[in-house]
């Protein structure tokens, strides 16, 4: 796998830390999913082929109420719907995605914390209900998503069945990775929503990265049994990434009492991303989640 620090700096900078666990795990599912050799469409090529899409500005009739209605009306009023045929094009199906964000991030702050304290509380005592709590963590946050996401489609007269349908069609056609990536990229910015409680320097981040590596290379039980749980069901294999970080940010939180929140904060300096000792230590995090999906998660899937 080539290295994802020369081919998705961008990203990094977005994912760093261990939210770039999450990334670089999506990114083994894709692989796995379409190995190489198995030849995937070109973008441009795509392009080519799709038909002339008919733009529609929404323009909603704006209400004036507060609070959550008042932002409702104001997300849904900065889409645009644009059809092709019975299904709408990749660039409203992203809108959708991304401004799904704004509408769950309230709630998102309430099912984190609230999960992370109890479940920090018994991982040591009772693994199976730890274990448990970390996939329903993950659950949860799914399906706030596609609930938001599913509220800004009934507004706009999109039903879930033209959604559903408009996405797989997309991704049959070659976008199947480009999915992926946009849905990476809105678990890690909906983590935005929670403000950091610390700050950091440079020395105590590259001590984290050190530390996620070799908790991943050491493999433990609970991520073994995660990735075996989550590897049964097909629909829920895009889990995995996600519930190895869950479980990464309580290890980190057990040692160094540093939360995700305030590494992204850290992150979002892109001096640090010059470093070559800081990229050398992605890298290394990178190869070891890889490794982790792949001696693991390769059994299964």
């Amino acid at each position: 796998m080539g290295s994802i620090q020369s081919k998705k700096q961008n990203q990094i900078i977005v994912f760093g830390g261990v939210g770039l666990a999450t990334i670089v795990g999506i990114l083994y599912l894709i692989k796995s999913k379409h190995p190489e050799g198995t030849e995937q469409p070109k973008i441009n090529q795509i392009k080519q082929n799709v038909p002339q899409i008919n733009s529609i500005n929404q323009s909603p009739q704006v209400i004036k109420t507060e609070g959550y209605d008042q932002q409702f009306q104001q997300v849904v009023r900065s889409i645009q719907v644009e059809r092709q045929g019975q299904l709408i094009s990749i660039t409203t199906i992203t809108q959708i995605l991304e401004k799904s964000l704004d509408l769950a991030k309230e709630e998102f702050s309430q099912i984190t914390l609230d999960n992370r304290k109890k479940r920090r509380e018994i991982r040591k005592s009772n693994k199976a209900q730890y274990r448990q709590m970390v996939l329903d963590y993950n659950e949860q946050v799914e399906n706030l998503l596609e609930k938001k996401q599913m509220e800004i489609c009934e507004f706009l007269n999109i039903s879930e069945d033209v959604f559903q349908e408009s996405v797989m069609s997309l991704m049959e056609r070659g976008f199947y990775q480009q999915f992926f990536m946009i849905q990476a990229s809105i678990r890690q910015k909906i983590k935005d929503s929670l403000p950091p409680t610390k700050n950091i320097n440079e020395d105590q981040l590259k001590k984290i990265i050190q530390f996620q590596v070799e908790q991943l290379k050491k493999q433990p039980q609970e991520l073994k049994d995660i990735i075996a749980n989550l590897s049964e069901n097909q629909e829920t294999q895009q889990l995995i990434p996600l519930a190895i970080n869950t479980i990464l940010g309580d290890y980190v939180y057990e040692k160094f009492e540093i939360e995700e929140e305030d590494m992204i904060k850290m992150l979002q300096n892109q001096a640090y991303f010059s470093d070559p000792s800081m990229q050398k230590a992605m890298m290394e995090l990178e190869q070891a989640m890889y490794q982790l999906m792949a001696s693991i998660g390769g059994e299964h899937m």
